[in-house]
């Protein structure tokens, strides 16, 4: 049986991408087969697509494209144990292997979690790579957030920095952050104090040091910032230009981090979910059979308040 998903055939532009037909092949013990019901957009997607990770995903083609997504299991391998056909769930796909704006997606099972009842397919697809991201950013390595920690966000309102606003708060952190003008409200609304316009580059001599500088912009200068954290604090980056590498392996304050690393905890992630303490916002839900266009336009830069979701 033949689904459709977005797909190409070359790395490349946006202009590879076509809406395809592809056969699923037999589950490995370990997968699961989850019938999508929403999948929200990442610039992952599209550094994807372009051949930024084509050591890793190689040149087999067609590929599929799209890593977030939430749905309804279809099958498991006969090693799952955690999920089970019919359970409501959400997820991501293995990076090498993307594929979640399809009919039917097939993932690893240690990428899928049960959906929160409180959350729609479109809020809990919002959800993976940002909020394990955030996880990897602020809960570990040798500086883990905690009660009173003092936290800047750099980039407050984005779909990464928003999870983490959230995550710092549910662990008692007090929470700074930098945004557009446009978007201090809404950081404000959020807990998030002193908000700073990111555009104002006075504003780190105005504040007390941090304990965490988690950069999600990638917009920091990093000796910057590294001037505005208490003696034993930590710059956090997810943006690994060959310059912010170096610099990395020269400070014992400044961590690099990739949403793989949090992918473990999505559980916690689902459960703090379920308490209603993380929450994502969707700026723009369209259908399935516009994804090409919907992607191409905001990899172009067209941006809404909120993350872009397509639905099935």
């Amino acid at each position: 049986m033949k689904f459709k998903r977005v797909q190409f055939n070359h790395y490349g532009s946006a202009s590879e991408m076509y809406m395809g037909e592809y056969e699923l092949s037999q589950l490995k013990p370990d997968e699961v087969q989850v019938r999508v019901k929403a999948a929200a957009i990442n610039p992952l997607d599209w550094k994807q697509r372009r051949g930024d990770m084509k050591l890793f995903m190689g040149r087999q083609f067609p590929k599929g494209i799209g890593s977030d997504f939430a749905g309804v299991v279809e099958a498991v391998g006969k090693d799952v144990r955690n999920i089970r056909p019919g359970d409501e769930v959400f997820g991501t796909m293995d990076v090498k292997k993307p594929g979640a704006f399809a009919e039917v997606a097939v993932t690893a099972s240690r990428y899928v979690v049960r959906k929160p009842s409180l959350l729609s397919f479109a809020e809990a697809a919002c959800l993976p790579i940002p909020a394990a991201t955030a996880w990897a950013a602020l809960l570990l390595g040798k500086k883990p957030v905690m009660e009173n920690s003092r936290v800047l966000i750099n980039g407050c309102t984005g779909a990464v920095g928003l999870m983490a606003v959230q995550l710092a708060i549910a662990k008692g952190a007090k929470v700074a952050g930098t945004c557009s003008e446009a978007s201090m409200q809404t950081a404000r609304a959020m807990g998030v104090h002193p908000t700073f316009n990111y555009a104002d580059e006075q504003y780190g001599k105005h504040v007390k040091p941090f304990d965490v500088i988690f950069d999600t912009a990638g917009t920091m200068n990093v000796g910057r910032a590294v001037s505005m954290l208490k003696p034993k604090g930590m710059f956090v980056d997810i943006n690994p230009t060959p310059r912010r590498i170096i610099r990395g392996l020269l400070s014992r304050r400044y961590r690099m981090v990739f949403a793989n690393m949090g992918f473990k905890y999505l559980p916690e992630i689902a459960d703090l979910a379920n308490q209603n303490l993380l929450r994502s916002a969707i700026g723009l839900q369209a259908d399935f059979s516009k994804a090409v266009s919907t992607i191409t336009e905001f990899e172009k830069g067209q941006r809404t308040p909120g993350r872009v979701v397509l639905n099935f």
